[in-house]
């Protein structure tokens, strides 16, 4: 009975942890001296099953939230950085991170 309630306790504390890992990471490169304002979004929240499905609109969200932040529309050195944590290995939520200078 000890062993079964251990190992039910122990199986409860195993499913509220997460591990969180970076998927990808992309940097473009620009020409160095380059002025301008540095805006920086975080979006999150898309969950994915098994690894079987990707983000499908982060992106799209972080590029027109960085442009929003620019007046000039021209954004250069973009980063993005992809990461996610995992749920018992089944559910995935992504974040993304990106940045860009604004010119």
């Amino acid at each position: 009975m000890k062993k079964t309630i251990a190992l039910a306790l122990a199986a409860g504390l195993f499913t509220m942890t997460g591990c969180v890992s970076i998927e990808s990471s992309s940097i473009s490169d620009s020409p160095r001296g380059t002025a301008g304002t540095v805006v920086h979004v975080t979006e999150e929240g898309d969950l994915g099953v098994l690894h079987l499905s990707s983000p499908t609109d982060l992106t799209v969200k972080a590029n027109k939230d960085l442009l929003a932040q620019c007046q000039s529309g021209r954004l250069s050195n973009v980063q993005t950085q992809l990461s996610d944590r995992d749920w018992v290995g089944i559910v995935q939520q992504y974040k993304l991170r990106a940045s860009a200078v604004c010119q």
